[in-house]
């Protein structure tokens, strides 16, 4: 199979729509607002301190120099399309900080720095250190491809090499608990042409889940550090390893356990390893994840992680409303994965999944102003949800701006002979061979999709258009062509020659749906979920007479365009039913009928908008009659 890679951000420009009015509010405020929260927090003052030699004047958590790593990744794709001085200067102050502080060995990550300097190496199950350098790496990466700003690059290398430098296969058995410099090292090899990045993280995947495993000494000598954090790797005071994926080697698993995030992150990195050595058993064990994950256990708005207790998973079917974790950053690590097994497999199946989660279980991670986020996202809320302008553990903020900023790659692909839309994001993209593409949508809000192509030279190329699995008919126009698309592996093909500028019109039947859950989701039994396109909805009330737990819905009511549109300029939907009323005997508890209900109407909106005013009533699954 060809390669399949993202279109290059350089190549893109957004038009007005959806995703343009989102990074617009990041260039504009959302990154000005983080940049003040990392100031603020002593995040970038822990570069300053380390750099004049201080000691013990760390604030927060152990990994929170990532923060400004990825936030300096997020500010790399939104510059060259969004110059601006002020943030330009932002992103001088945060790069000279960095190297600032770096040791001169590469190692860096100041928490043991200033702290803990005998700690150095020493808990890799728990400390972040290779977590940490690993998003530094991704923003040294992001700066010198998108802003051709090489100035970290030599910082990130240098880390990189510390790292190579103590570990692997003929040195000292390690990775970390938190995947992440995985990814990293891949993108640092295509950056710099080193393919030692590239080996190392090979062996990284490969060895986690080996036995003996490299933790279960670190767990036993140091578990004064973090003791909470550490029993999670054990059973019954015998270590399983399965909260950091190190239960079973990844060629090995079936099901997909413990923290959201770093299986997420570790499984992208995995399916890029499949990529590079061909490794066949390997993509097979990440489909077998993958489908007990998508089968099982997520949430209909892409959510992963249903428990807090480990921030991730628990047993199939487990997926309660009310009490969900779904982090924001499980979210965009899932869409990172999903695209990553398209770019291995070339099927829909995954863009299915990135689709759903970012439109849905990412986005509700943000305001639609991008300056309030949510670090977990519950399908369920009792007045006991509201969005924040920040986190003591601030890991969701930045990871979701640097997806919004990276958007158009997980929506156009290029290989060889193929130019892969996954959705139609409005804008202008260019791709190899002269060819470009001029799309004007107003998705997800709408169906259809204008496509203009334009070839600077006579040639043939196909252009695949993924057909989306919530849409029950797909129509086309396409005049200058006389052979209708083929249907290829859930996309429609045009393999066609291109010259000059043809135009392709694609209508995407989008109906509001009714959908209903596996009776195995006990939560849901009785049951339904609004989807329209690819939003999923809910219903949401500041007062307690209008909440959503009082409504049943008749799914046998025609449902109603609302008058007004949602925060996002998306439609809301109007539902038919009834509902209880608060009128009651005194007590507490009376004999069955006492309640009484009333006829009623019930808005629901996109779920990504829900909570934009402050704490309310909220549910996505309405009881049906």
């Amino acid at each position: 199979m060809q390669t399949i890679l993202p279109i290059q951000l350089s190549s893109t420009k957004l038009a007005s729509g959806f995703w343009k009015d989102y990074q617009e509010g990041f260039s504009q405020s959302g990154l000005r607002s983080q940049w003040n929260q990392l100031v603020e927090t002593g995040r970038i003052e822990h570069f300053h301190s380390v750099a004049r030699g201080e000691s013990g004047t760390f604030k927060g958590y152990r990994f929170n120099d990532s923060d400004v790593y990825k936030w300096l990744e997020a500010a790399a794709y939104f510059l060259p399309h969004y110059p601006d001085n002020q943030l330009k200067a932002f992103v001088d102050e945060a790069i000279d900080a960095i190297a600032s502080a770096q040791s001169e060995d590469g190692y860096i990550c100041t928490y043991v720095q200033l702290n803990h300097p005998d700690w150095k190496w020493k808990n890799l199950s728990s400390m972040h250190e290779m977590y940490c350098i690993g998003h530094l790496i991704e923003a040294a990466v992001a700066l010198k491809t998108e802003c051709q700003d090489a100035r970290l690059l030599s910082t990130a290398t240098k880390a990189a090499d510390h790292v190579l430098s103590i570990f692997g296969p003929d040195k000292r058995i390690g990775f970390c608990g938190h995947p992440e410099l995985e990814i990293a090292l891949y993108r640092l090899a295509a950056c710099t042409k080193e393919t030692k990045y590239a080996e190392f993280a090979d062996w990284m995947i490969d060895t986690r889940g080996q036995r003996p495993s490299p933790f279960e000494p670190e767990i036993k000598a140091h578990l004064d550090m973090f003791p909470s954090l550490e029993l999670l790797y054990c059973k019954d005071e015998t270590y399983d390893g399965s909260y950091g994926q190190d239960d079973l080697p990844v060629r090995d698993q079936t099901q997909i356990v413990g923290h959201s995030v770093r299986a997420a992150y570790l499984y992208t990195a995995a399916a890029w390893s499949s990529m590079r050595r061909k490794d066949e058993p390997l993509l097979i064990a990440l489909n077998s994840i993958w489908e007990n994950l998508v089968t099982r256990r997520m949430y209909i708005t892409g959510g992963i992680g249903s428990a807090g207790e480990n921030e991730g998973f628990t047993t199939d079917y487990d997926l309660p409303n009310l009490n969900a974790y779904a982090e924001t950053c499980a979210g965009v690590a899932l869409a990172m994965w999903g695209r990553a097994m398209f770019q291995a497999t070339a099927s829909t199946d995954y863009l299915e999944i990135v689709e759903k989660t970012i439109f849905n279980g990412v986005l509700s991670g943000v305001s639609t102003d991008t300056q309030l986020y949510n670090y977990e996202n519950p399908l369920e809320s009792r007045k006991n949800h509201t969005r924040k302008p920040w986190f003591g553990c601030a890991c969701c903020p930045p990871n979701i701006a640097r997806l919004v900023g990276s958007i158009a790659q997980y929506a156009y692909f290029e290989s060889e002979n193929t130019i892969y839309i996954a959705f139609p994001i409005a804008g202008v993209f260019e791709f190899g061979q002269g060819v470009s593409i001029a799309v004007e949508s107003n998705y997800p809000r709408e169906g259809t999709a204008r496509i203009s192509v334009t070839s600077s030279k006579p040639q043939r190329k196909r252009l695949a258009i993924r057909i989306p699995d919530w849409s029950d008919d797909m129509t086309t126009e396409f005049p200058t062509c006389s052979q209708p698309g083929e249907y290829e592996n859930g996309f429609a093909i045009f393999d066609h020659e291109w010259s000059g500028t043809q135009i392709l019109t694609v209508d995407f039947e989008m109906q509001p749906k009714f959908v209903e859950a596996n009776p195995a989701v006990l939560e849901n039994v009785g049951c339904l979920a609004l989807q329209y396109g690819p939003t999923i909805y809910c219903v949401e009330s500041s007062d307690l007479e209008d909440a959503p737990q009082l409504f049943t819905v008749d799914p046998e009511e025609e449902l109603v365009k609302g008058s007004d549109s949602a925060l996002d300029q998306s439609p809301t939907w109007v539902a038919s039913g009834y509902k209880k009323n608060l009128n009651f005997s005194d007590s507490l508890y009376a004999e069955s009928g006492t309640s009484e209900t009333e006829s009623a109407e019930m808005t629901l909106i996109p779920y990504r908008t829900w909570n934009m005013k402050g704490a309310s009533y909220m549910q996505v699954w309405l009881r049906a009659d």
